[in-house]
């Protein structure tokens, strides 16, 4: 890591100062890198009064877009005054866009790619600006320079004796800082710990990025207000390798339920049961089933009427073929996914299936959506060694976001 050496009187007496919420010596780390690198379109996530947002703007060139991002309406230091405020006072804000109320998935795709600057500084607390930077990274150029800021917020106030509860968890700028893989990083060179950061966005980074994820299963302080999990699940998946998206699947499903909070209101997956019911002997055979649906005979579906079979993936169509054994009722329960919090009380997870085909025959042809207490269900007499084929399609229930408390 390469330290930057502090050049006394970079700050000029037009750089602005009043409610940045940085101290001088921060204002220079973040200029000298709008000036050496000469962005062309800059994103800011985490804007509070503007006062930074009022910098950027003198400091861009007159044809960089600037994208100001912030998931509160209102400024956090007063309700009265709406988000970035200082910056919507001046007279020139060309090229600019604020979005006050906004998270970044909300925005992303208005705001577009090759993003070659972009600076975080929201929360602090887990998973904050890791969970921002993993959302904004597939929009960031190879060569695009990230700007940190309160990387070390925790051990400052504990070194100025400033300490309040809430800072023994405010590392979570610093855990993305020292996680992501960079060849070039800096930090501003200081008397004490430095507080602000950068680094480019290489193909290290990338090909690394797993090592974010891991870091992002730290103890969550808070569970973020006011985003749509749901749609982070399907951002992840899309954007990212398959052993990332497990990982944070169970990351965000486990602190929803130590939060008590209902992320699964729409579900990536969906769950199908099948039971030959009428004696304890009586039974499904699968005898051809895609290798992406996962077949299961759980001990807690033998009962005394028959034994049944649960069917999960997250194939969206798919056919199988089973046989039946001994004379029964072939039930077939169309179901969302079974998940729980942490008190194991079962959170509705809802699933739109779209069509379900017996032996080529519609049997449902228009959207239902369902969820795992709440099944679609339908029953067929059969004979024994009678064949079956079975054909499912489904959607992911795109529900609005969620509002959390």
């Amino acid at each position: 890591m390469t330290e930057i050496e502090l050049i006394a009187g970079k700050i000029s007496e037009d750089d602005n100062t009043t409610l940045v919420e940085m101290s001088e010596d921060e204002i220079w780390f973040l200029k000298h890198f709008i000036e050496t690198y000469n962005p062309k379109k800059i994103v800011e996530i985490g804007v509070a009064s503007g006062g930074n947002t009022v910098n950027l703007l003198k400091w861009k060139d007159k044809d960089t877009k600037l994208f100001s991002v912030d998931i509160s309406t209102y400024w956090w230091k007063d309700n009265t005054k709406l988000t970035g405020f200082m910056a919507s006072e001046l007279d020139n804000t060309e090229n600019w866009k604020l979005y006050n109320g906004y998270d970044y998935l909300d925005v992303y795709k208005e705001i577009g790619e090759d993003i070659d600057c972009i600076i975080i500084d929201t929360t602090h607390v887990m998973p904050g600006e890791c969970l921002t930077f993993l959302a904004t990274l597939p929009q960031l150029k190879d060569g695009c320079v990230v700007i940190l800021h309160d990387i070390h917020l925790n051990m400052l106030r504990y070194s100025r004796k400033q300490f309040k509860n809430i800072d023994s968890v405010q590392f979570c700028t610093g855990l993305l800082f020292g996680s992501v893989r960079s060849n070039e990083k800096w930090i501003l060179k200081t008397d004490s710990m430095s507080n602000i950061g950068a680094f480019i966005v290489d193909d290290t980074t990338r090909d690394h990025i797993k090592d974010l994820f891991h870091a992002l299963c730290t103890s969550w302080h808070m569970f973020p207000a006011g985003i749509n999990f749901f749609e982070y699940k399907m951002f992840i998946k899309e954007n990212y390798s398959p052993e990332c998206s497990k990982i944070f699947n169970a990351c965000a499903d486990l602190h929803a339920g130590y939060f008590d909070v209902n992320i699964h209101k729409t579900s990536d997956s969906a769950r199908i049961d099948l039971l030959n019911n009428r004696n304890r002997d009586s039974t499904v055979e699968i005898l051809n089933a895609p290798d992406e649906v996962d077949v299961d005979f759980p001990g807690w579906f033998e009962w005394k009427e028959g034994k049944g079979a649960v069917l999960r993936t997250e194939a969206q169509s798919f056919d199988i073929k089973l046989k039946c054994v001994n004379d029964g009722e072939l039930t077939v329960y169309l179901r969302g996914p079974d998940i729980r919090n942490i008190s194991g009380k079962r959170v509705p997870s809802y699933v739109d299936y779209t069509n379900f085909k017996i032996n080529g025959d519609d049997i449902l042809n228009e959207k239902t959506t369902v969820c795992h207490d709440d099944s679609y269900i339908y029953k067929k007499d059969v004979k024994d060694g009678e064949i079956v084929d079975l054909s499912f399609k489904w959607e992911y229930h795109l529900a609005p976001t969620i509002p959390f408390e």
